[in-house]
């Protein structure tokens, strides 16, 4: 019985000893890496041009942006529209606007991209209804959109906005108070 009971406590010795050897074994290794998601943006850039496609299609005008990135939730642009009709559905003959944005939401994944209001101003030349000349004519007004960016840079952007003129043209006469922007733009950042 002592050569059993020698054997059984020296079998439980190296079960004990073989357990603690596999918890060892056991041992995984974490590694934490920081990822402050709008670096990855910067492979991209900072600068975008545009395209709104749906003035190039409807209007027809050519309506050009460019958008610097300030950082992962705001951004500074201009914009540029140039009439291609003679008879225009618009009554603006050119325009250019600067713009201030605020991007909410996706912001994490490339930056500079997701649910946007965006300030803006314009200056644009227009078609007087009173007259056969064109007349200058000030806004101010906000816009409201979504912008997507792909991994490789490219951007897709509906937006809707409205501005309200400033310059006294639009008191008692056909000219128009306001203006609407609407548009289905395309781009690339770099």
């Amino acid at each position: 019985m002592k050569k059993e009971l020698i054997f059984f406590i020296l079998i439980l010795l190296s079960s004990y000893t073989y357990a603690q050897e596999s918890e060892e074994e056991k041992v995984v290794k974490v590694e934490i890496i920081k990822n402050n998601s709008f670096e990855q943006s910067d492979t991209y850039g900072e600068n975008e041009f545009r395209i709104n496609f749906f003035d190039l299609l409807v209007v027809p005008g050519l309506h050009g942006y460019y958008e610097k990135i300030i950082d992962e939730t705001s951004s500074l642009g201009a914009a540029v529209y140039f009439s291609l009709s003679a008879d225009p559905v618009v009554d603006r003959r050119f325009a250019i606007s600067p713009y201030y944005r605020l991007y909410f939401l996706d912001r994490k994944d490339y930056g500079a991209k997701g649910i946007f209001v965006e300030v803006f101003a314009s200056i644009a030349g227009a078609d007087d209804h009173e007259s056969p000349d064109t007349i200058t004519r000030f806004s101010i007004g906000l816009t409201t959109g979504r912008k997507w960016l792909t991994r490789q840079g490219y951007t897709f952007e509906p937006f809707l906005g409205f501005g309200r003129y400033l310059d006294g043209h639009d008191d008692g006469s056909d000219n128009p108070g306001g203006h609407f922007r609407f548009g289905i733009s395309i781009g690339k950042r770099f």
